[in-house]
């Protein structure tokens, strides 16, 4: 009974760290870099002068700020295709797949224009993080650690 409780804290805790990255995003005065020169809310600041990406996965943050450029912030479908291509990727070292995982962890709870599409992003989400608890390759924690990890020290 206490896991259970312990997750529903969890639960209601990531939509509270996702609320505050929407909140971020909404606002485009807001450069937050996350990662590399691409990931992050509002980062780059200037697609047009940005950098190029530093790997592979500062290019996966590159096509979804494009994506959401042409199509408008919080698209269902740009964050499904940023998803999708971190999940299916091979990162072969680790640091940057823990990157990769808190950005698909962070990605999945920020809410997006279609309730259909935020339903698909969260199952995702949910599948994965279920799968790391069956397998004994994770728990409900590691989403807060990862965030730790990727986020910036002022």
């Amino acid at each position: 009974m206490r896991l259970h409780v312990r997750n529903f804290f969890l639960a209601g805790l990531v939509q509270l760290l996702a609320a505050g990255v929407a909140a971020a995003q909404d606002n485009s005065w807001i450069d937050i870099p996350i990662y590399g020169n691409w990931c992050g809310p509002n980062h780059p600041e200037n697609m047009s002068r940005a950098a190029p990406p530093v790997d592979a996965l500062d290019a996966a943050c590159m096509r979804h700020d494009q994506c959401t450029a042409a199509r408008g912030r919080f698209d269902c479908g740009c964050d499904i295709g940023l998803l999708q291509e971190l999940r299916a990727t091979h990162w072969p070292n680790p640091v940057i797949g823990r990157n990769a995982r808190a950005i698909y962890d962070a990605i999945a709870m920020v809410p997006c224009t279609s309730p259909d599409g935020m339903a698909v992003k969260q199952s995702m989400f949910t599948a994965d993080l279920m799968r790391d608890v069956m397998t004994g390759q994770g728990t409900p924690m590691d989403v807060l650690d990862r965030w730790r990890r990727l986020a910036p020290v002022p």
